[in-house]
């Protein structure tokens, strides 16, 4: 693991490589939480060589997700686990108390830190209220933060960033999203000394890793952990060749999972690759048969099935 020149107790995150925010698998007839199927793929994770899986991001339909079930699905991945890979909790939250909750439950489970959006319902926080909000958090929790930002009306920009980061002690890593290599290469530009980076961006995989960020949590690392795997690896070994060439077979494929029903789009996927996961949840809808046909014709073109 890279050091970089922020800590908190003597503790720094480890960001590297590709870490698969995993789809949470749903029972077809009840909706809850189908706990074998969420250890089958976890062990599918760990199997494709991965060093960390995320679990409750928005591909995994972390927002919708009571304290109980954070409780449940970290606890159930963890014991999965058992020690073979880092396993952070996504916690999306509109308020800090409700963020504390569900962070206290993921941290009871045993996790290794938590991947937090910014609260954005209606409004836009200030930086002064995002460190306290940050703040409370991470002392309830003790565990490493990592910024998902990713909500296009709390853009936190730069600078803002670097304020946060300077002032509240448990923030010790991004996840820039958004589709913007702008704020990606100004994110390296100005943090990449204090804090690990790692992108969040699935058409822009190959341009990130060849800015330099750690890795990657994005949709494409939970479906194609293996190939986006080799893609980062690839880049750190200045195959650029072979890179460009992956990237332009697995952007088709993004290009059919993407959008609204982007969760249920990428169950489906997998579903063509031999893992079961269920349904996504109401009121997400699971993709038509026009759809449905445009998913696995790209798959086939790309030969991944």
């Amino acid at each position: 693991m890279t050091q970089f020149s922020k800590s908190q107790n003597g503790r720094q995150l480890d960001l590297s490589g590709i870490i698969p925010p995993m789809v949470t698998a749903f029972s077809p007839t009840t909706e809850e939480l189908d706990l074998d199927l969420i250890r089958q793929e976890t062990e599918y994770l760990i199997s494709t060589g991965v060093g960390a899986i995320c679990i409750a991001g928005s591909t995994g339909e972390g927002q919708g997700m009571s304290e109980e079930e954070i409780g449940l699905l970290n606890r159930t991945v963890v014991e999965q686990a058992d020690g073979r890979v880092r396993v952070l909790a996504g916690i999306i939250a509109d308020s800090t108390i409700e963020a504390v909750r569900k962070g206290r439950a993921a941290a009871k489970a045993g996790v290794d830190a938590l991947q937090l959006t910014p609260p954005h319902y209606l409004w836009a926080p200030s930086i002064d209220s995002l460190v306290h909000h940050f703040d409370v958090i991470g002392d309830a929790v003790e565990l490493p933060l990592l910024i998902y930002n990713v909500i296009p009306w709390v853009d936190i920009d730069v600078h803002a960033m670097n304020a946060i980061i300077d002032r509240s002690p448990w923030v010790l890593g991004v996840k820039q999203s958004g589709g913007d290599m702008h704020k990606v290469a100004d994110m390296l530009a100005v943090l990449h000394e204090k804090v690990p980076i790692t992108t969040g961006i699935d058409d822009l995989l190959y341009p990130t890793f060849v800015l330099g960020v750690d890795g990657a949590i994005t949709c494409m690392t939970a479906v194609f952990p293996r190939e986006t795997r080799r893609l980062y690896e690839l880049v750190r070994e200045q195959r650029h060749d072979e890179a460009l060439a992956l990237h332009q077979k697995l952007l088709p494929v993004w290009r059919s999972i993407e959008g609204p029903g982007m969760p249920a789009n990428a169950k489906y996927a997998l579903s063509l690759l031999g893992r079961d996961n269920g349904v996504a949840r109401s009121p997400i809808t699971p993709p038509d048969e026009d759809l449905k046909l445009r998913i696995r014709t790209e798959l086939e073109k790309a030969q991944l099935v």
